[in-house]
């Protein structure tokens, strides 16, 4: 409530300074802190651009894109020929950007009706959900703090969704919560509680979606399940670490 009652103020502040529209406080939090909205998406750019994963004429999917923190960032880098999808459990971040970005035709978003804690609490299962693509259709696929929220059953389908969609050739960057065995002390700090099988773990006992780590080794067989090879990571969850402070990112391709 604070923050749908600190919106319009903030938003009139913006223009004021003749900052760019940005979607409203409420929702920049429900994707995680809202102080960290611009700049996370401007780091994931760079790591992207540093890696040479966009091009001006490929096609994007952002699985999870929230309220489209990434959206300007492709704007300034596909061209007449690249277009972008975004899907998400949570209705209100999808029609805000189907609102916000209905004058560019390379920009597209679909709400995924599957039951969520973060979207509505009933419906299908994720782990029937098909993404809103062709086979072999997407030269990048995103799913930026996706599987940090999803047990493993979801997180298989999802990982073999990226497999049917993305081309050969071309990659997908996501992000995890990743640890070795051996310090599961050190990640017991941070992520507890545990129960879905095969050492994965939690933050929180009443809402185990909200933070899920994964063992390394059971991720990546997870990944050569669905088809897709494990390219390059970079390691940003530090077990024991007092807070959350980053996530490993990983670049998979067929």
């Amino acid at each position: 409530m604070a923050y749908r009652a600190a919106s319009p103020v903030e938003s009139a502040f913006r223009s004021l300074a003749g900052k760019p529209a940005l979607p409203p406080l409420w929702l920049r939090r429900h994707a995680g802190p809202a102080s960290r909205f611009e700049s996370a998406a401007r780091d994931a750019a760079a790591f992207l651009d540093g890696l040479g994963l966009v091009a001006p004429d490929h096609g994007v999917l952002d699985v999870g894109c929230g309220a489209g923190a990434l959206v300007p960032e492709f704007k300034r880098r596909l061209g007449p020929e690249g277009r972008y999808l975004g899907f998400d459990v949570h209705a209100p971040s999808i029609l805000w950007c189907r609102a916000a970005f209905a004058s560019d035709p390379r920009f597209r978003f679909e709400i995924a009706a599957v039951a969520s804690p973060y979207g509505r609490a009933a419906g299908p299962s994720a782990r029937t959900y098909r993404f809103p693509v062709e086979d072999a259709a997407c030269d990048l696929v995103i799913a930026k703090s996706v599987f940090t929220h999803l047990l493993p059953g979801d997180a298989a389908h999802y990982l073999a969704e990226i497999r049917r969609v993305l081309r050969p050739g071309k990659a997908a960057v996501l992000t995890a919560f990743l640890f070795e065995p051996e310090r599961l002390e050190a990640v017991a700090k941070t992520f507890p509680f545990d129960g879905a099988g095969e050492g994965v773990r939690w933050r929180r006992k009443s809402r185990p979606t909200a933070a899920v780590a994964y063992p390394r080794a059971l991720f990546e067989r997870m990944i050569a399940d669905a088809g897709l090879r494990l390219q390059w990571m970079s390691a940003g969850y530090h077990p024991g670490a007092e807070r959350l402070t980053g996530q490993d990112t990983l670049v998979l391709g067929v």
